[in-house]
C-alpha cells in the first residue's frame, strides 16, 4: 500500500505511519484481498484506519487504491492523476465547497472543465 499517499487527519503529516494491525478477507471466488489496516502516525501518534484492495488482474499488478477515516479535514493536494492546472482548479473549488463558497466553487469547476477542454484541443461553440 502506498503510505507515502496518506496524510494524517490530526497534524496533517504526509507518509509518516507504522502499521499497528493488519487483517485481510479473501474473496471466495478469486485472489482478491480486501485488506484492513490500522496506522499509528508517528508524528502526533493518532491512529487511522485504511481500507484498501490491489487489483486482482494479473496484467494490472501493483494497482490499488484505499480510503481512510477518519480523512483529513484540510485538502493540502489534489489527486496526482490531475494534470497539474486542472488540479489547481479542483483543489480551489473542493476548498470552496468546504467553506459554503458556492459562487467561487462553481467558477473553479467551471475553470477546472474549463483547462480539460483545452487540453484536448476543443473548440468553437460546441467545443468539438
Amino acid at each position: 500500500m502506498a503510505e507515502h499517499r496518506i496524510t494524517c487527519p490530526f497534524c496533517m503529516e504526509k507518509g509518516n505511519f507504522e502499521t499497528e494491525f493488519h487483517a485481510e478477507k479473501k474473496k471466495p471466488s478469486s485472489d482478491k484481498k480486501l485488506n484492513f489496516d490500522t496506522l499509528r502516525c508517528g508524528n502526533c501518534a493518532g491512529y487511522v484506519m485504511v481500507l484498501w484492495s490491489a487489483s486482482e488482474f494479473a496484467g494490472i499488478r501493483g494497482l490499488h487504491d484505499y480510503h481512510s477515516l477518519p480523512w483529513a479535514l484540510k485538502l493540502s493536494n489534489y489527486p496526482e492523476y490531475l494534470p497539474d492546472v486542472v488540479g489547481r482548479h479542483w483543489l480551489q473549488a473542493q476548498r470552496s465547497i468546504q467553506g459554503e463558497n458556492w459562487d467561487a466553487a462553481a467558477l473553479m469547476a467551471r475553470s477546472a472543465l474549463q483547462a480539460v477542454l483545452r487540453d484536448h484541443q476543443a473548440q468553437g461553440r460546441s467545443l468539438k
